[in-house]
Formats: structure tokens, sequence, C-alpha cells
């Protein structure tokens, strides 16, 4: 049957656009064949596509909030794709919060590197970022189900007002399901199910609209990633054009046996910590990605934040037994609400530890733990009935193991919503995420340092999540002096 007659019969079959129904019997491939016909993809294999544009990228998870507005990401973009194979190249330069970087990256759906030079240095967690982008690029989505050996027709559904063939693959991650627009042949959106490290799994859409003609091509004018119904990515295309391929730099990869596991980012792997010792019964656990505490008061162990996820409170458990021997209450202090700061809370919950935490962070927490692992259930998932939120508030200031900790809210206007922590007997200072350097004068030390001043307290040490032991003076250094009364 021919991809029109496929679309006629289709069409005829779709009565009631409210739900979605078995897909009628057809070929899900000849449909695929059709969407990259139209799309201009099949005339373009000669050429590249050249496209500059703009990547804005909503970063919730490291926010001042857990509400919008939420900060973000501008990235430029200046990207090249291979029609015939797959491969893009982008060389793109990004700006958050004061920073800018620049990276350029080649890959397609088996690999992904980074360029250096002439050099392409194979990269896993590289592999794991374009995953996430990858599909914003329509053609790069066709490239990869055009090559699929288990593409077939599913159901058909409405979406957004329209009705649309949906066909299915298994993904790298599980499945995916490529809605497709009957009555044009259009590719509408990529829907699929990802794993996340604090929500267990998110449902995630790739929508592209607003389609343009550029020369032969058709090609959408936006593109977005949404996660759990908000805009995550939205992808705004300036230029597009074909170019010869000698026009063009180097789209060839390496020959590759296996295809790439794509890797979580090295500041969510949870390698084993070390130890730094503040005191008798305080000590410093880092690894390569955060900074945590573990303190032993009175029978009880604080731990003062929970960062990557349940295997590093698995790893952090260990050492709490080798250093505090014996069978210890615990309490964990979570100072911040970054994503991958509170990852490890719902495994604390697990095994049965107090929270403590601003009392803005209460409705957060709660929906952290109150989350339903489906795809992969964690300890918490599977020890729930077991396992009650238990919390406590902070509003001005909390003292617990009988006066020996004090937390306190650093309220400075760029720290709202954050805490610190001191144990009085080494008179150290947990700051949390808000010292994150000693080698130059910045926002968050001197609202740190605002902070200690109004609490009154003396600290000799200090450490962050990103800020190795220190003595107290390196900070006072750094930071604003006390304004005039």
């Amino acid at each position: 049957m021919t991809p029109i007659l496929l679309i006629t019969a289709f069409m005829a079959a779709f009565a009631d656009t409210a739900s979605c129904r078995p897909a009628p019997v057809v070929d899900a491939h000849a449909l695929l064949a059709h969407a990259a016909a139209r799309t201009g993809l099949d005339s373009a294999r000669g050429s590249v596509l050249e496209v500059k544009g703009y990547d804005v990228r909503q970063h919730a998870f490291e926010s001042d909030r857990t509400y919008p507005p939420y900060i973000a990401e501008v990235a430029t973009l200046d990207e090249w794709l291979d029609p015939a194979s797959g491969v893009q190249r982008v060389a793109s330069h990004s700006t958050i919060g004061g920073y800018e970087y620049a990276i350029t990256t080649a890959g397609d759906a088996r690999a992904s590197y980074l360029v250096r030079d002439t050099a392409l240095v194979p990269s896993g967690a590289v592999h794991g970022a374009l995953y996430e982008t990858r599909p914003l690029d329509v053609w790069a989505v066709l490239t990869d189900w055009l090559s699929a050996p288990d593409v077939r027709a599913t159901k058909r559904c409405a979406y957004r007002d329209y009705p649309r063939i949906v066909l299915e693959r298994r993904g790298v991650r599980g499945p995916e399901q490529l809605y497709l627009d009957p009555k044009s042949g259009y590719p509408v959106k990529l829907d699929r199910v990802e794993p996340h490290y604090l929500w267990g799994q998110v449902h995630v859409e790739y929508v592209w609209s607003t389609w343009d003609r550029v020369g032969a091509a058709h090609l959408p004018g936006a593109s977005f990633r949404t996660v759990d119904g908000e805009t995550e990515i939205a992808r705004v295309f300036g230029v597009r054009r074909m170019v010869p391929r000698d026009s063009a730099p180097s789209l060839t990869l390496p020959a590759r046996d296996a295809a790439m596991a794509p890797a979580v980012a090295a500041f969510l792997a949870p390698s084993r910590p070390d130890t730094a010792r503040v005191s008798d019964n305080v000590f410093v656990l880092r690894n390569g990605g955060y900074g945590e505490v573990v303190a032993l008061d009175r029978d009880t162990v604080f731990v003062f934040d929970a960062t990557q996820g349940e295997e590093r409170v698995r790893q952090d458990s260990a050492w709490i037994a080798t250093l505090f021997p014996g069978h210890h209450p615990i309490v964990l202090v979570v100072t911040d609400l970054a994503w991958p700061h509170v990852a490890g809370v719902r495994a604390w919950v697990a095994r049965g530890a107090t929270v403590v935490g601003h009392r803005a962070a209460k409705s957060f927490l709660e929906r952290v733990v109150n989350r339903r692992w489906t795809l992969a259930p964690d300890l918490l998932e599977r020890r729930r009935a077991h396992a009650p939120f238990r919390f406590r508030a902070v509003s001005d200031s909390v003292s617990l193991a009988g006066g020996d900790i004090v937390v306190f809210p650093i309220d400075g206007v760029a720290s709202e919503v954050a805490l610190a922590a001191f144990i009085r007997p080494p008179k150290f200072l947990w700051a949390s995420d808000f010292v994150q350097e000693l080698d130059a004068p910045t926002q968050y030390v001197d609202e740190v340092a605002a902070a200690v001043r109004r609490m009154g307290i003396l600290p000799t040490v200090v450490a962050a999540e990103h800020v190795k032991l220190a003595q107290w003076s390196r900070v006072t250094a750094l930071a604003e002096p006390a304004a005039d009364p």
C-alpha cells in the first residue's frame, strides 16, 4: 500500500480524536520513508545541513527556588548534520549565571566525542548529554528511526488538536514513540520515559513546530524538550542552509564495534568518598562530586546533606558504621535544594532518618519523597510502608544535640532558603553550597560571613560541598566588611 493509501486508511479509521485507539494495519517503514521525503531528508543526502540557532535551557535543578521562574542557560549553536549518516557536529557557546564556556562535540545515535583540534575523544558523559539534545533535530530523529529494525505502528492518538499515528521502537533507555501527522506525513513529536536521579523517571516529549520551507527542505522553526509537561529546552533556529560536503567540517566518526552507553554527569557519579577528620566525632566525606559531613553527638549521627543518590548513601552508611560503631538514630540536615544535593534524601528516609530543613523546603522535599519510582523502584519505594517522612522545620535557628549543633538560615539575597550549620565542640562551620571557592570574593562568601556574625558564632574551620576543609580565616579575608549600623 502506498503512503497516500496508508494515510487515507488511517484517517478513515480515526473517528474519535478524544483518546488513543489501536493503529490500523500499516507499514511503519513506509510511513517513515514518506516523512523523510516530505521533510526533504531524502533529497538532501548529498549535502550537509548547516544550522545556526540558540538553546534556552531552564535550570530548575539548581535555581534559587523550586518553582518558576528558573535561571536559564543560553547557548549559541553552530551545527552541521550529515543527512546520509545522521552524524552531528555542534559548536556551542553557553552563558549562565555570570559564567561562559564553549564546547564542540561530534556524534550520532551510537557514540559521541569531544572535538579537540583535529582529535575526537570518546566520552560517555557527552553521549549522555547529547542523548537529551539530539532529538531536537528532526532529521537526526528520522535518520535514527529509519535504521531501526523494530519500528511498528502501535496506536492512533489525538495530539495538539489533531489525529496522529504513533510508531514505536526500542530506544537506548526504553520504548520510544514517534507521532506522525497523517495528513502531511510530517513528524510531530518524539515521546519517551527517561530514568532520573531525583524523580525516578520523567516523561519527556520533543515537539517540532512552526515548520518552514528552507530551499527544498521542510524544517521546524522551533523545537522543544518538555519534561513532565514543563519546557526544559527551547531551541530557536536562525539561518539554515544546505552546503557542499567540502564546505563543512569533518563529519566522519571512528568505527566502533559496539554502541556507547550514555553516562551520567561526573558530579553525579558516586565514587567512594575519602574522609577528612575535623575532630574525633566529626568527619567530612568527600568524593569527586561533593563533600558531606557526618557527626556523632549524644548517640545520634547527624548527616549534613545527601548528594548524588542511593549509592552515595550506601557508601556514607558504610563509613558511619566504621567511624561510629553500633546502632544510632540518624538526623539528616538538608541545607539547600539543588536537585543533585538532595538526591540521597529518599535513601536516608528509607533508612529511618529524621529530616531537618528550611521551613520553605518542606513541600519540595515532600514531593521528592512522595514521588513513585515505577521504572526502577529504589530503596524507599520498596520500604515505603515502613518509612514515614519526619520533618523538622528551621525558621530562625534550631539547636540540636543539646545545643552542640546550631542550624540557621544564611538569608542573604542570593542565599534565601539555604541553611548553614555550626558544630560547637570543634568550632566547625558547614557552609552548604555557599562557599564555593576560596580564591576570590563572592556574593555567597559575603552572605555566609554576615550570617555567622549575625549568629554570634566563632568558627575556626569550615568546609562546604565544593570546598575542602579550610581555616575560617580564609573566608573572612575574602568577605565584605560588616556594614555600619
